[in-house]
């Protein structure tokens, strides 16, 4: 992730806490996943979180403490002075953050599993109506991972965000579609490579009633096949 990309990302998940309120000074962190490479996006979200002038209480789940991923990131938040505590939270806590939200953690809230560390935060957050936020981990996101996988997946992010989760900055990898042009009488959505996806996001970028060319082998998510019939757009293969 580039310098600009991580900037916009830090200056979007900022913005979407203090979207809610100017009181909201403690946030709840919780750290997923045993993913060294997922550290410095994680301390670099913490930091300019603390810079706005919250208060961190953070975190950890069962596979990062079980891991090097808790004792860097404890030691390097200490390192420049972090006033975040560690292992527990207030009480009071007004949002809750979990900074690249490993795949194991996001598939298990999309399915309503209880069984782990952020699960249950992200419920219990729900349940009390707290703001909860999280971006996803790169491997949610890997172009080289199966069709089949990347659908599997959207789908889930988009069922976190109808329990009331907010996706932070990038989400599920998808090649951008250029505008489309409303005056042909079919659009086709170009995808580079041999994969093929097409997301609900693809499809809101038609006009209600125009026609949609895909390849044979496109794989199109179950959300986008509802928009689809709910916008009744044509479908055309080959």
């Amino acid at each position: 992730m580039d310098s600009q990309t991580l900037s916009q990302l830090l200056d979007r998940a900022i913005a979407e806490l203090l979207a809610q309120s100017v009181a909201q000074k403690n946030v709840r962190v919780v750290v997923t996943g045993d993913d060294l490479s997922s550290l410095p996006d994680t301390l670099n979200c913490l930091a300019a979180l603390e810079q706005a002038g919250y208060q961190l209480w953070v975190s950890f789940s069962h596979s990062a403490s079980q891991s090097a991923l808790k004792d860097a990131c404890i030691d390097r938040l200490r390192q420049w002075g972090s006033r975040a505590g560690f292992d527990h939270h207030s009480g009071d806590y007004d949002a809750l953050y979990l900074p690249a939200l490993s795949i194991n953690s996001m598939s298990k809230i999309a399915l309503g599993i209880r069984d782990n560390l952020a699960c249950e935060a992200v419920f219990q957050a729900l349940h009390q109506r707290k703001q909860t936020i999280a971006t996803l981990h790169p491997q949610c996101h890997d172009n080289r991972l199966p069709l089949p996988l990347l659908a599997r997946l959207e789908g889930y992010t988009h069922m976190l965000e109808s329990y009331g989760v907010t996706l932070s900055g990038k989400k599920m990898a998808h090649i951008d579609s250029p505008p489309v042009s409303q005056s042909a009488p079919f659009t086709s959505l170009p995808f580079a490579g041999k994969k093929r996806l097409i997301a609900l996001r693809d499809i809101r970028l038609l006009a209600p009633g125009e026609g949609l060319r895909v390849e044979r082998d496109t794989l199109i998510t179950p959300a986008a096949k509802d928009e689809i019939k709910r916008r009744n757009l044509t479908l055309i293969y080959g």
